[in-house]
């Protein structure tokens, strides 16, 4: 049991086309997922000769802001549209995921316990998604005044792996704590809200410390 962080970042941007006035427009929302605290559980069963199997999960949920900048067309006059900018407030982005490793425990003697591993993951990605802005305008409207934005919820999922090492102390057979690093990786397909579909990364590196116990 860990608690942790997810050092990664991640960037992506999508462009979404809306009508407007009979007109096309467009908006261009930039998302940056930075580093946040992960939750971290698993366990395993030894197989002997340092071997084990065990599964493991995580969940990253880290909310955030992403510029917009978008093109509105004119209620009046074609080809003549009006740039507006802003953010969009409080977007989710939750990753949760189950690792399958394969541990291997180095011959390490004393209290110290050290493992490597390795497998597949499976991960569950929630993202927000800015799908429309509002605005305001007024005669003779050659301006426009960004107000906000809407926003749709993508829910996907993708397998992906993940590798790492473990160390722990143990202050009596049963109790000990230790700390982990763990990279892990999946790359998701997003659906823009106009329809078209982009690659977002999903996972990154991780590391944390908690409480070790084994039987």
């Amino acid at each position: 049991m860990n608690g942790g962080v997810q050092v990664s970042t991640t960037d992506f941007s999508d462009n979404v086309v809306f009508t407007e006035f009979v007109e096309e427009g467009d908006l261009n929302a930039t998302y940056t997922i930075d580093a946040g605290q992960t939750i971290d559980v698993g366990g395993g069963v030894g197989l002997g000769k340092g071997v084990a199997l065990g599964a493991g999960y995580t969940r990253f949920d880290r909310n955030h802001d992403a510029p917009v900048d978008a093109r509105v067309p004119h209620p009046f006059f074609f080809e003549q549209p009006r740039s507006i900018s802003g953010n969009a407030r409080n977007l989710t982005r939750l990753e949760e995921a189950v690792h399958l490793q394969l541990r291997w425990f180095l011959p390490v003697p004393g209290p110290v316990q050290l493992a490597v591993f390795g497998g597949p993951s499976l991960f569950w990605v929630d993202q927000d998604l800015v799908s429309a802005v509002t605005f305001t305008h007024s005669f003779p409207f050659d301006t426009a005044t960004f107000c906000g934005a809407a926003t749709r919820r993508q829910s996907v999922s993708e397998t992906g792996y993940h590798v790492g090492a473990d160390a722990a102390v143990f202050f009596s057979r049963f109790v000990g704590v230790g700390g982990f690093t763990r990279f892990s990786r999946a790359t998701v397909q997003l659906t823009s809200p106009d329809d078209g579909q982009f690659d977002v990364d999903v996972g990154g590196l991780q590391a944390g410390a908690g409480l070790r116990i084994r039987f």
